[in-house]
């Protein structure tokens, strides 16, 4: 008997039992186990062909029916997609306890080839509802069955990808890197769910630009650049120009920022994605800031606050206001630098955005230090550095010892010694033993 034979009597055997309400316990007898049972319903191709005819006349079934059986249980398959699909539908529209809902009463057995996704979509659903640790069992769960059955829809991929953001919502960039890797790492090119791949480069890509890691993320957005045709989600096309203007930015390279900003500019003004009409006008604003250009930034950074009853959080206004603190300070606006950097702080605070809370206060710290009021400056460097520690940013505890040591330098000698103790071990950690030999100049 062939194994592909094999297989479809032990789906049809599956589908009568489970009809009929019996368990694998209630089935087996002295001449027939579970373990067996299971193995002829998975469609293990070394059974005994015996035993398969052994179940079958034990289930009171003959070979002429198992096409008709298998045709039903078929129709059933196509029956669940359509359901799943529309359900995956109710949850990007943002109806996820109405989804949660249909999901839990849809009862399958683990082997079953929509299992996985059922958890999955679980998951997406506690997580449009903030829901973090739910979410995370359930895309546990996606994985654990995606590597007990076939997974044929990259289903373990977005599992992956999905737990990544549940992690970098939580503050947690290591981590969310992470699952971001391993989501690569299993995604099945011949697969379903295409659009994965590029959501699990983008993702990446933002991970690395938060935690510091500018040269890493570039050299990504380098490899996916000439990809970009492929790419169907307007949003994650432009969140790669997004992220690409703000990288190069950060690498001094503000003329090659600023015609990637204005090219993404352009498709979100077309595809009328707000947003990111926000977070470009935003990083063109920053641009400006850095050119010096500061009537050009000012208004870049007023068209972008144009946009903000379009958002749906307010979270990402948190950049704009330290970067209207920044933008005053360069002008020697001090009151309305330091109302803006309250207001930044402020945002991160009521949005528990680690990593922007500590940048604004950092910056708020740099505002106190540039007037030479460096005993101001302290309490918001130590404040920065307690949240960089709880969530292990070693780049940012690394800055903020050095900002604390030139704080301390004619004031404390203890500290000031400390400080700098401090920024040589935190160096040691993200070197993580690494040579210095091939380190460029």
């Amino acid at each position: 008997m062939e194994s592909l034979q094999i297989r479809g009597i032990g789906e049809a055997i599956r589908s009568v039992r489970k009809s009929r309400g019996l368990r694998l316990e209630d089935v087996a007898d002295d001449q027939i186990s579970t373990a067996t049972i299971s193995n002829i319903e998975r469609g293990v191709g070394h059974v005994n062909t015996s035993k398969v005819y052994y179940l079958l006349e034990k289930m009171g079934l003959s070979m002429d029916q198992i096409p008709s059986i298998l045709m039903e249980q078929e129709e059933a398959f196509k029956e669940l997609e359509f359901n799943l699909t529309a359900i995956e539908a109710v949850i990007a529209m943002k109806k996820s306890r109405e989804a949660l809902a249909e999901l839990e009463n849809i009862d399958l057995e683990e082997s079953h080839p929509y299992a996985a996704r059922v958890e999955y979509l679980k998951g997406k659903a506690f997580q449009f509802m903030n829901n973090w640790k739910r979410a995370e069992r359930c895309f546990t769960s996606a994985i654990r069955l995606c590597n007990q059955n076939d997974d044929k829809e990259n289903i373990e991929a977005a599992s992956f990808s999905e737990y990544g953001v549940c992690c970098y919502f939580q503050n947690e960039l290591e981590k969310a890197l992470e699952f971001t890797n391993s989501g690569l790492a299993v995604f099945q090119e011949e697969g379903g769910r295409k659009y994965v791949k590029f959501v699990l480069l983008r993702n990446k890509v933002v991970y690395l630009e938060r935690l510091g890691r500018a040269l890493e993320g570039l050299n990504v957005l380098q490899d996916v650049w000439g990809k970009m045709d492929q790419i169907k989600d307007i949003e994650t096309v432009l969140t790669f120009y997004t992220t690409r203007a703000d990288l190069l930015r950060k690498t001094g390279m503000y003329d090659e920022a600023i015609q990637y900003a204005k090219e993404g500019l352009g498709l979100a003004r077309i595809n009328k994605h707000y947003k990111c009409m926000f977070d470009l006008w935003t990083i063109l604003g920053t641009l400006y800031t850095s050119k010096k250009q500061w009537s050009k930034a000012e208004r870049c950074f007023n068209t972008a606050l144009t946009a903000r009853h379009l958002l749906d959080s307010e979270k990402a206004l948190t950049d704009i206001y330290v970067w209207l603190g920044i933008l005053s300070v360069q002008q020697n606006k001090w009151e309305e630098a330091k109302s803006f950097l309250e207001q930044g702080i402020a945002n991160a605070e009521k949005h528990n955005d680690a990593p922007k809370l500590i940048y604004a206060l950092r910056v708020m710290g740099d505002f106190w230090k540039e007037q030479d009021e460096k005993q101001e400056a302290i309490p918001y460097y130590e404040r920065a550095l307690q949240v960089a520690k709880q969530f292990h940013y070693k780049k940012a505890e690394n800055r903020l010892y050095y900002r604390l040591s030139q704080c301390y330098e004619e004031r404390n000698r203890k500290e000031f010694e400390q400080s700098l103790l401090n920024m040589y071990e935190t160096q040691l950690e993200l070197k993580n033993g690494e040579s210095d030999l091939f380190e460029e100049q």
